[in-house]
Parts: C-alpha cells; structure tokens; sequence
C-alpha cells in the first residue's frame, strides 16, 4: 500500500487531522487510536488493508489535530461525538471502526449509539471505556477539581532528540518494535525553541479524569452493538480484570475473540497477522439491515425499516421458564406443587396482540399447572408443552394452522432455544438470556424474562403492523 495521504477535517468548533490509505473508492474504515497515540499508529498494519479506505484521525489533543480550548476538559464521551463527526465530515453514512485502547473504548461506545450505520466493529485491546462505581463519582471529581490548576500550567515535555524521545516511549512500552516507536514519536512531536523536540499531545490529557461513566453505562452501550465484532487481544498485554472483560464480552450478540502472544500495542508488534485477521473479518458482509438490534423503538429510536420482519408475523410463540418467568426461579410448594411468578405487564401485552390479530402460542419444556392455569386466564389456546425436541413440534405446529414459519416470531432464552430461533422468520429474547441465545436472535429486549420482555416484543409487534392507536383506542372505549 502507498503512504498515506494527509487529510484534514472539519468538525463543530475542530479541527481534526488524519492519514488514509487505499483508493477514496474501497470499503470505509475509520480507525480511532488509543491514549497518547496518533493515527501513524496504523500505519504497519495498512499495508496489509488492501482494497479498504482506512482513514486513521488524531484524536482532539493528539498528533497534529487541535487542542480543545483552554479551561475545556477531555470528558471521554465526548471524543466519541468526536469520531462520529469526523465520519459525517468523510460523507460515510456506513462503515467499519477499528480502535485500539482508548479507541476501542470510544468505537465502542459509538457503535452502540448509532449502530444503523457501523458495518463491522474491529477492536485491539479494549472493549468499552474505563468505568467507576456511581458512589466514587464525587471523590474523582473533587480530586480533578484540586489537581487541576497543577496541569493547566504545566507545559509538554521535551527531549534533546528524536531519538531520546523514542527512547523515553520504549521505556513506557517495552514490547514496541523500535520501528513502531518511532512512527508514533515522529507524527507525535514536534521542534522545541531552543533545539530538541517536544510532544505535540495536549499536557492536559495526563490529568485526572474528573468523571467515568459507570459499568451500567457501559452494559446499555454493548447490548446496543448490532454488528459483528472481533476483539484482538495480546496474551501480555493490558492486564484486563477477567471476570469483568467476560461480562462485557457476553454483553455483545456477535462477537469473536482472538488471542495470541503480543502486548498492548500488537498490531505493532505483529502488523502481519493482525493485518491479515483484520482484513478477513472486514471483509465480511454487513449484517442485514434488521438483524441484531439490539432493544425496542421505543426505547432506543431504531428506525421501522430495521425490524420489517415483523409486518408478517402472524403467530408469537414462547417459551416459558425464562420468558414468562423469571430465568433463576422456581419455587415449590409443600406438596412438591411449582409455583411459578408471572408479570401482568406480559399477560397485557399478550392480550394486545389477541385483539391486534396476532395469535400466541407456548413452546416449553415444561408442562406444570400453574403454567396451563396461567395460559388459561390469557386466553392461550395453543399449548405445545412438555416438549423435549422443539423444532419438529414447530414445524408440525405450523403445517398444522397452515402458517409459514416465516410468519412465526419466537422468544426464548436457554440453549435449547436456538435451534427454534434458526428457523423462526423473528428470533427474539430477554436481555438475561444465555449470551449464545442472544447472539442467534434478531432482537434483545431491554427488560428480563418474567419481567416485561414480551410486553416489549409484543409491542414491537403491533406498532410495526400499525396496529397502536388501535389497541388504545380498544381501552379508551
């Protein structure tokens, strides 16, 4: 691949610098570097991104890019707002991110606030930003507030040579080839009054964070993300906390973990394997244009055009631990009895569709009373329980009412609803389903199983038949 071409972009109230590669026709990449980097950061893995438009920017107070303003702080969620508007400032209505660090952090976050637009979510070394407990809050803002007047005196810092800056660079990152250095210390510095260098990067951003998001934050974002996703991880690199990057990991429907030995900086480290991996994995296609969102309209401001399986859904079919009721609990009386807990906000929402025309069925493993009585009081006629093989009862059941299966939406939330979720024309589940369910569905909805997720699915179904103001009408009345 050539050098790359200087770019520069107009952003609100910024201006942004950038390096592409790749002919300004290929498939849009918009690379986000991470903390203290700059977009020459990419540069060892381009080469091996032919055919693609990489467009790599520095980040506001990074490389060449402006600092923001003086007594304006470098809130993290604003650099996001940052990269969305470098991608309207390309013209790229859809495309692919790649991030590495503090960019994987960023590109996480924007794909999961307009993830109509993100093709494919390439990330290295970082799933989501950093987070803090909603109690810690004030304490890190009071100690920004105190440390502030330090860090908006004191200038950048200088080394007598280029090469002293790589030096200082490879001291902080051992496991960088010294090649890799010197392409972030070149794009990253600049001739210093007197002789040397100094960094262009803003002092500021050593400061203290005065405010992260919490993990909740965190969550809402990932269960948004609607594309396939990869994480490249190095086995010496950022010491993540285990447990806490498998939750984040979970959070995401369509994601691919990849793992090798490198550290922080790998696709530096090994821009020919990362490179190769990249270009496989952003080859791919696009999700279609309705699969994988991941919440209702209603909460989230998804478009009609990406849920239009639902118009012909003429059928909902549930399972029922899990959906109908809460995933973790059965309760047992004292003659060995279930006791099962039902939301009313579900039994509205099924008595909605009865009136909209949308029949329900049950699909279950489980064949207890209380489940028959509460089928029962809803009107459900439909009962294809105690059913150990789920998708030839389905498929039986549809030949049955003279139904396709693409008219059939279906909410399930364990293993052994997958195989359904397969062959359904709507797979849909609860936002505590099994991570494996999750990434086979359609949709996730934002409540959990037993506590208003087919009150969301339902409504999704009548408002995308345009079947709302009839329902309400039906209770005005």
């Amino acid at each position: 691949m050539n050098s790359p071409t200087p770019l520069t972009l107009e952003i609100p109230g910024l201006t942004l610098q950038a390096l592409a590669w790749g002919p300004e026709d290929g498939t849009p990449v918009l690379a986000v570097h991470g903390w203290l980097d700059n977009a020459a950061s990419f540069e060892p893995i381009a080469a091996h991104l032919g055919g693609f438009r990489l467009v790599a920017i520095d980040l506001p107070g990074h490389g060449h890019s402006d600092h923001r303003p003086p007594g304006t702080p470098y809130h993290f969620v604003v650099w996001v707002v940052d990269v969305a508007a470098a991608a309207d400032a390309l013209g790229w209505e859809q495309f692919s991110l790649l991030g590495h660090s503090m960019g994987a952090g960023i590109t996480s976050l924007l794909a999961g606030t307009i993830p109509g637009r993100i093709r494919r979510l390439a990330l290295i070394e970082g799933l989501g930003p950093l987070a803090c407990a909603h109690g810690d809050a004030p304490e890190r803002l009071a100690i920004a507030i105190k440390r502030r007047a330090s860090r908006e005196k004191r200038g950048p810092r200088s080394h007598a040579t280029l090469e002293a800056a790589v030096e200082r660079l490879l001291q902080v990152n051992p496991a960088l080839p010294h090649d890799a250095a010197k392409l972030i210390v070149t794009r990253g510095t600049r001739d210093a009054e007197g002789g040397g260098v100094t960094w262009r990067t803003d002092p500021r951003l050593r400061g203290f964070s005065p405010m992260r998001i919490t993990e909740e934050h965190v969550t809402a974002f990932l269960e948004r993300i609607a594309c396939p996703t990869l994480l490249i991880r190095g086995r010496e690199g950022y010491p993540f906390d285990p447990r806490g990057i498998g939750i984040r990991i979970d959070q995401v429907r369509d994601m691919t973990v990849e793992e090798f030995p490198g550290g922080h900086h790998i696709h530096m480290e090994d821009p020919t394997r990362v490179g190769e991996l990249l270009r496989s994995f952003l080859s791919g296609p696009a999700p279609p244009p309705w699969k994988g969102v991941a919440s209702s309209p209603q909460r989230y401001g998804v478009t009609v055009t990406e849920l239009a399986a639902l118009k012909s859904v003429r059928m909902l079919i549930l399972d029922v631990d899990g959906v109908l009721t809460p995933g973790a609990r059965v309760h047992y009386g004292p003659n060995g009895n279930d006791q099962l807990e039902f939301s009313i906000r579900d039994g509205m929402g099924i008595k909605l569709l009865q009136r909209a025309g949308v029949e329900v069925a049950l699909l279950s493993g489980r064949d207890a009373p209380a489940v028959r009585a509460r089928a029962r009081d809803l009107g459900i006629e439909h009962l294809m329980l105690g059913v150990e093989q789920k998708v030839p009862r389905l498929r039986a059941f549809a030949e049955e009412q003279g139904l396709s299966l693409s008219q059939i939406a279906y909410m399930g939330d364990d293993l052994n609803d997958i195989p359904v979720l397969g062959v359904v024309g709507f797979g849909a589940a609860p936002r505590d389903a099994q991570p494996e369910v999750r990434r086979a569905c359609h949709w996730v909805a934002g409540a959990s199983g037993g506590r208003g997720a087919v009150r969301e699915l339902a409504e999704l179904i009548i408002k995308f038949q345009g079947k709302w103001e009839e329902a309400l009408a039906y209770y005005q009345r």
